[in-house]
C-alpha cells in the first residue's frame, strides 16, 4: 500500500488546528504509511488516509521516522506543507533468505512466547476516533390489511405509506475522545469526549417525520381519550397499552435517547474496553480464542508477505469447530511481533427461527493493525469492523382499542392485519488511536475528566470535518 499521510500531532484540547503536511517519499513523491511523529513527549501514529496537522508546542523539532526509510530530524520553523523521507535498503531481506522455514506451531509458539515483551501493556493516554455506520435496508415489506373499523387506515393508504418509505436508511457517528487506558488490564480507563457528531439523511428523517405526523393525526382524530389497547399475535403474544399514560411514556422514551455528556462518555468508553479489553487482550495477555488456545485451531503458514515494508509470516487458522471464527495473522519475522489480525465468524454468532421469527447476527470482520511506538513495543493503531443482522417477521398481527369507561362490549376499534417483512442492517465500525502517550500512574490519577459533549446532529460530510478536522476517514 503506497498511501499513507503523516496525521495529526494534536494536544488533547479543543485548541485550533495549524499547518497541515503530508510526508512523501523523496523517490516515488507518493505519501508514505504508517510514519511516526515523536517531539520528545508523544508519539502520533499515521493514518492511511492522510493528514497531519500541525500547531505550536514547546518542542523545538519533531522526528520523523518509518520502516525502510532513514529516520528525519526536523525543528519547527523549517516545517512546510510537504516533507520528504528517503529510502533505505532493507536489512532484514538476508535473514529472511538465511532462515529455516518455521512451521505455523512454531511460529505461533513464538508470537505468544514474546508477547510480554514485544507489547505495551503500560498506562497511556490516546486520541481515539470512532466512526461508526449503520446502514438498515428494508428486503421486504408486505402488509395486508384484514379488517379495519377505522377508514382511512386502509389497504390503499397502507400501501401508499410502504411506496413513500425509504428502504434504505444510513447514520453515521463521529467522535474524538482522549483515552487513558491500562492496555494490559480493565480497571484503569478514563475517557472525556472532545468532540460528538451524527451524519444523517435529510431526506429520510424527512419522510419518517412526515409520515409519524400522518398517522398521529388519524389516531388523534379516531382514538378515544380513555383508550386501552391490545396488540395480538397468534394465541401466544398478547401485550396491553394504555393510551392514558401514551405522552407520558413517550416523553420518557425521548428523553433517554437524549443521554447526559456522562452517559455518552460512559457508553463510549464501555464499547471500546470491550473491544480491546475484552475481546483482544486480558491481563496482559490475548484473549482473543486463536491466540489464547491456538491447539483448537488448524494453522498454515502461508509463507512471507510484506506489510508496510516490513516482511512477515502470513498465519492462516480456522476452528476445527463450523461455529467458531477463520482468519490470518501477519507475523514479523525477527522479533514475532504481530503486525495485524484479520478474522470472521464460520457462521452465525446467534440465531433464531421460531413462530414466525427470525433474527440472525454474524461478524463479517473485525480487523486489528499494530504499530510500533517510540518505545520499540507494539501498539494498537486501528481496529476495523463488520457485523450484519438480519431480522424477519411473518405474522398476523391484531390492534384492538377498548375503552375503559364504557362498560360491557367495550372494543371500540379493531386493526387486523398480516405482515411479511424482512430487514437488514450492516454495523460498520473504524476506530482510530492517532497518538501514544506513556503516562505514570500518578498522571492518570491527576486527570479530572469533564463531561460536556454530546453527539450534534448534522446533515453533510463538509460540516463533521470542520467539527473534527483531524478526523482520518478512509
Amino acid at each position: 500500500m503506497k498511501t499513507c499521510v503523516l496525521l495529526l500531532l494534536f494536544s488533547f484540547s479543543t485548541a485550533a488546528y495549524g499547518q497541515r503536511i503530508t510526508v512523501l517519499d523523496s523517490s516515488s513523491q507518493e505519501p508514505i504509511p504508517f510514519v511516526h511523529v515523536y517531539d520528545g513527549n508523544k508519539d502520533v501514529i499515521a493514518s492511511a488516509t492522510g493528514a497531519f496537522y500541525w500547531q505550536s508546542n514547546a518542542a523545538d523539532s519533531i522526528s520523523l521516522s518509518c520502516m525502510g526509510y532513514a529516520t528525519k530530524t526536523i525543528s519547527v520553523d523549517q516545517l512546510k506543507d510537504s516533507l520528504f523521507l528517503m529510502p533505505e535498503a532493507l536489512a532484514l531481506a538476508p535473514i529472511v533468505v538465511s532462515n529455516r522455514t518455521l512451521t505455523a506451531k512454531e511460529i505461533m509458539a513464538r508470537v505468544l512466547e514474546k508477547t510480554p515483551n514485544n507489547m505495551d501493556f503500560g498506562l497511556s493516554s490516546s486520541e481515539v476516533y470512532v466512526v461508526s455506520k449503520n446502514n438498515s435496508v428494508i428486503q421486504k415489506m408486505d402488509i395486508e390489511i384484514k379488517k379495519s373499523t377505522i377508514p382511512e387506515l386502509d389497504q390503499t393508504f397502507v400501501d401508499e405509506i410502504l411506496r413513500e418509505m425509504p428502504k434504505n436508511e444510513e447514520s453515521t457517528d463521529y467522535t474524538q475522545s482522549k483515552w487513558l487506558r491500562d492496555s494490559g488490564g480493565s480497571e484503569l480507563h478514563k475517557l472525556e469526549v472532545i468532540q460528538a457528531a451524527t451524519l444523517k439523511d435529510s431526506l429520510a428523517e424527512a419522510t419518517f417525520a412526515s409520515m409519524d405526523e400522518t398517522v398521529e393525526r388519524i389516531l388523534k382524530k379516531r382514538v378515544k381519550k380513555d383508550s386501552y389497547f391490545k396488540v395480538k399475535s397468534g394465541p401466544l403474544i398478547s401485550i396491553k397499552v394504555d393510551n392514558d399514560n401514551a405522552k407520558e411514556v413517550d416523553s420518557i422514551a425521548k428523553d433517554s435517547l437524549k443521554a447526559t455528556p456522562k452517559d455518552y462518555a460512559n457508553r463510549q468508553l464501555g464499547m471500546l474496553k470491550r473491544k480491546v479489553n475484552t475481546l483482544l487482550f486480558r491481563e496482559k495477555n490475548w484473549a482473543l480464542p486463536f491466540l489464547e488456545k491456538p491447539d483448537k485451531y488448524t494453522l498454515t503458514n502461508e509463507g512471507i508477505v510484506y506489510d508496510q515494508r516490513v516482511p512477515t509470516y502470513k498465519l492462516r487458522f480456522t476452528s476445527k469447530k463450523r461455529k467458531d471464527y477463520s482468519g490470518y495473522l501477519l507475523v514479523d519475522v525477527v522479533d514475532f511481533g504481530v503486525h495485524k489480525i484479520s478474522y470472521h465468524h464460520n457462521k452465525h454468532a446467534l440465531r433464531i427461527k421460531l413462530f414466525g421469527l427470525f433474527y440472525e447476527e454474524r461478524l463479517d470482520n473485525r480487523t486489528y493493525i499494530f504499530v510500533k511506538n517510540q518505545l520499540d513495543k507494539y501498539t494498537l493503531y486501528q481496529i476495523k469492523e463488520e457485523e450484519k443482522f438480519t431480522f424477519g417477521l411473518k405474522r398476523p398481527i391484531k390492534i384492538i382499542e377498548k375503552n375503559k369507561v364504557v362498560k360491557g362490549r367495550n372494543r371500540q376499534n379493531v386493526l387486523a392485519m398480516d405482515v411479511n417483512m424482512r430487514m437488514k442492517e450492516v454495523y460498520k465500525a473504524n476506530i482510530f488511536f492517532n497518538s501514544f502517550t506513556p503516562i505514570s500512574k500518578k498522571e492518570f490519577d491527576a486527570l479530572k475528566v469533564v463531561h460536556t459533549v454530546i453527539p450534534t446532529d448534522y446533515y453533510s460530510l463538509e460540516a463533521v470535518r470542520e467539527l473534527m478536522p483531524g478526523l482520518p476517514i478512509e
